[in-house]
């Protein structure tokens, strides 16, 4: 009979160690199952800890998915206009050209006919001139690292008034 008794004392005291461990584990407890211990282990599965760990984790994770949409959706409208840009810029270099090409036109045309007066030669010389500048903007526009879109506009804006000011001297010298 001893040895029970004493089998039952072992147990109680088990029990009612396992019971203060509950009791100290529910005040303060870790929900990542990484870390912590048996204790908390336990507490976490009776409390729900866990299940609010995962929700938590859960939610995190879909608002972190929900961000980098939003960004690849930003991207490739930042890389739609950027592309937009270009191909404005290549147009304006291709109007550019054929303003250049209808000046050279123009020039040998009105020297082999008759002899240009100092106004229409003032003209041709500016013309030029604004067209070489055009140019070149158009060179550093194409060598540039890409620039904000907003700046990019501008200088793209600019650009095409430049050239729209050539294309107005041409037609003036033209007709």
């Amino acid at each position: 009979m001893r040895g029970r008794r004493q089998y039952g004392v072992t147990w109680n005291w088990l029990l009612a160690a396992l019971t203060v461990a509950m009791l100290l584990g529910g005040c303060e407890t870790n929900q990542d199952p990484r870390a912590g211990g048996f204790v908390e282990g336990v507490t976490n599965l009776s409390t729900g800890g866990y299940d609010a760990y995962l929700r938590e984790r859960r939610a995190g994770l879909h608002g972190s998915q929900d961000e980098a949409d939003i960004l690849d959706a930003r991207a490739r409208s930042i890389a739609a206009e950027r592309d937009a840009l270009e191909n404005e810029l290549r147009a304006a270099s291709d109007e550019l050209t054929q303003l250049q090409q209808r000046l050279s036109t123009l020039q040998r045309k009105l020297t082999s006919t008759r002899q240009q007066s100092a106004a229409e030669k003032q003209k041709f010389e500016e013309a030029n001139r604004q067209a070489t500048l055009a140019r070149k903007r158009i060179d550093a526009l194409q060598r540039e690292m890409p620039a904000a879109t907003g700046t990019r506009r501008e200088s793209i804006d600019d650009l095409k008034a430049l050239i729209g000011s050539v294309a107005a001297m041409v037609e003036e010298l033209s007709g």
